[in-house]
């Protein structure tokens, strides 16, 4: 799975997992500065935060899913978990 999110840090994008459920989140923080020479003509701080989540039809498999995040592109890669295969009960 890929997402664009450009302009943020890498340190400000969360991905989460819980069963088959799949949240992304990212803290956005932007500051932009005029001058005139040493004085402060206008000054903008702008500070946000975006989710999405997804669910998916397989339950994931936490420890070996992985994220990788390069030039404002986040990419998972989503392992799922294996089936459980049923269990033979003896009679006694």
């Amino acid at each position: 799975m890929r997402a664009e999110i450009p302009g943020v840090a890498k340190d400000d994008i969360q991905v989460s997992i819980e069963g088959n459920q799949v949240t992304i989140g990212a803290e956005v923080k932007r500051e932009s500065e005029k001058k005139d020479g040493e004085r402060v003509l206008h000054s903008e701080r702008y500070v946000g935060s975006a989710f999405r989540s997804f669910t998916l039809p397989a339950e994931l498999d936490e420890s070996a899913s992985a994220a990788k995040y390069d030039n404002g592109i986040l990419e998972l890669t989503l392992a799922k978990k294996p089936a459980i295969a049923g269990r033979k009960l003896t009679i006694q």
